[in-house]
């Protein structure tokens, strides 16, 4: 059960994963095939075993002698019951159909199975995008604000010095406009806030307001470790996607095997008892009867309007299909494999980048303070540096975030998400 309450408040990965879990109908969609899946598996099974039946049949005979021509006996009428029970058994012993569905019973439950950790790993792909989307907004958000608390702050220096006759108006007015373009890019950062929630709601629910990400806090895996790790050779292993069009292989082969076997004889071992007592007749008393029957039935079918060999055909085009959807999965995998190790190589160089300027800006600010503090430059330029040094820290925070995106879509892609392991790295943890 979700540890998120009905108030409105912040989430973690691992609250909003379990409000999807509680919400998500497409969960238990996948819960109720896999169930399906293996209510076949077991009604293949009963396929080979055998089927005792108990049938009980219960008449009432009248009989009339309407006319006959002999003198012994007249016409007549005679009522009597006839009670007959049969219990019968059929064993089949030899019948390929039967047998070779078993397998591809199996063969569909593993392609459900498949289908649906390809189903839960996409959608927990899509929960985390829209959560570092939203992690994304609040630092956008935060940007905002720090514009508007330094563009308020040179306002009012400027108002001051302007009072004092030091500058002109123009410059304050200039200021001013600042001010106000800063409120309006925090107003459209709120707004693109309040999409990027929109997103997330369809995962959570309108009661989360934010997500907890501790923004400089978050690690950055080493990029040779990962690569190496999650390699292009342990993908092709790995990949749920993979893994799917190769159940689909395996079950379009299976099912060319069982169109297959419909050329050949089918062989039922058949034991019947039958118990009849009939109470009595027009010409005489009652009789009881049984009999007992073993038998062995072979079947072979010589022509069926050429149906075998149309399924046999339809079989054949179904594991074509099958062979060229695994070599177009693979290709793709490969392809998206190769885009995002290059994206990810290029996030790092800018994590760094951004790191560096981001020292580089707190040298500035320290150099500008000091010369504020010596009569050698205004409080404006110090201001800068230190929106600078600022902006370049949530900068950074984005750079780490799309870092994190990418390492996401990169374990999604083995089917190797860790919804707890990304929780715990987005609270600092």
């Amino acid at each position: 059960m979700s540890t998120v309450g009905a108030q409105a408040q912040t989430v973690t990965l691992a609250d909003a994963f379990d409000l999807m879990l509680d919400r998500d109908v497409q969960y238990e969609i996948l819960d109720i095939e896999e169930n399906i899946a293996a209510e076949l598996v077991r009604q293949a099974r009963g396929e080979r075993l055998p089927r005792v039946g108990l049938a009980i049949r219960y008449i009432q005979t009248q009989q009339v002698i309407v006319n006959q021509d002999n003198t012994t006996f007249q016409e007549g009428t005679s009522q009597y019951p006839t009670t007959r029970m049969t219990f019968s058994v059929r064993q089949p012993l030899y019948d390929p159909v039967r047998w070779r569905a078993l397998p591809q019973a199996r063969a569909e439950e593993e392609l459900v199975a498949a289908q649906a950790a390809v189903a839960r790993n996409q959608l927990t792909t899509l929960l985390i995008g829209a959560y570092l989307d939203v992690a994304r907004a609040q630092i956008g958000v935060e940007q905002a604000r720090i514009m508007i608390r330094a563009r308020s702050q040179l306002e009012s220096d400027l108002a001051v010095q302007v009072d004092a006759g030091v500058i002109e108006a123009d410059t304050l007015l200039r200021a001013q406009g600042d001010v106000f373009e800063a409120r309006a890019m925090q107003a459209e950062r709120e707004l693109d806030l309040t999409t990027a929630l929109f997103e997330l709601y369809r995962f959570t629910g309108p009661e989360v307001t934010g997500v907890s990400y501790a923004g400089a806090s978050v690690g950055i895996p080493n990029y040779n470790e990962l690569v190496g790790t999650f390699s292009l050779e342990s993908l092709l292993a790995m990949s749920p996607a993979i893994q799917v069009a190769r159940a689909e292989l395996d079950v379009s082969e299976r099912q060319e095997h069982v169109a297959r076997a419909a050329y050949q004889p089918t062989a039922n071992l058949a034991l019947e008892f039958e118990y009849e007592q009939t109470e009595g007749s027009l010409f005489g008393g009652g009789s009881t009867v049984q009999s007992t029957e073993l038998g062995l039935n072979v079947d072979w079918s010589i022509y069926e309007g050429g149906l075998r060999r149309s399924r046999m055909r339809e079989a054949g085009a179904r594991v074509q299909i099958a062979n060229l959807r695994l070599e177009q999965i693979t290709d793709l995998t490969e392809r998206r494999y190769d885009a995002l190790t290059s994206a990810l190589g290029r996030s790092f160089v800018s994590v760094r980048a951004i790191g560096a300027e981001q020292s580089a800006a707190g040298r500035r600010l320290g150099a500008a303070i000091e010369q504020e503090d010596a009569g050698r430059i205004g409080p404006q330029a110090s201001l800068e540096a230190r929106l600078r040094r600022d902006t370049m820290a949530l900068q950074g925070q984005i750079a780490r975030l799309r870092v994190v995106q990418l390492q996401a879509e990169l374990l999604a892609l083995f089917g190797a998400l860790d919804v707890d392991a990304l929780s715990q790295e987005f609270r600092g943890t």
